[in-house]
């Protein structure tokens, strides 16, 4: 029989994710309003956030420098939009 808990996603709470990206709960709670930040679930009220949302985020958000995007962003091509 499968193990359900191996089927499962991970996920961050506010408070955790707060501690990992060392960022206070109110920073994440502004991002929530402006629409930016790591994509989230709202559970009966409370905000959780799946590990691999954070990791997507993360990697759309690291740059070598200048600018310089760390990892190519799906749909772009030598650094132009499609």
């Amino acid at each position: 029989m499968n193990n359900i808990k191996t089927l499962q996603e991970q996920y961050f709470n506010e408070a955790q994710l707060s501690k990992y990206w060392n960022v206070k709960q109110s920073t994440l709670q502004k991002w929530r309003s402006a629409g930016v930040g790591p994509i989230y679930i709202k559970r009966v009220g409370k905000v959780v956030y799946k590990l691999s949302e954070i990791l997507k985020f993360e990697e759309e958000n690291s740059f070598k420098g200048s600018g310089e995007r760390a990892y190519q962003k799906k749909g772009e091509e030598d650094g132009k939009q499609k």
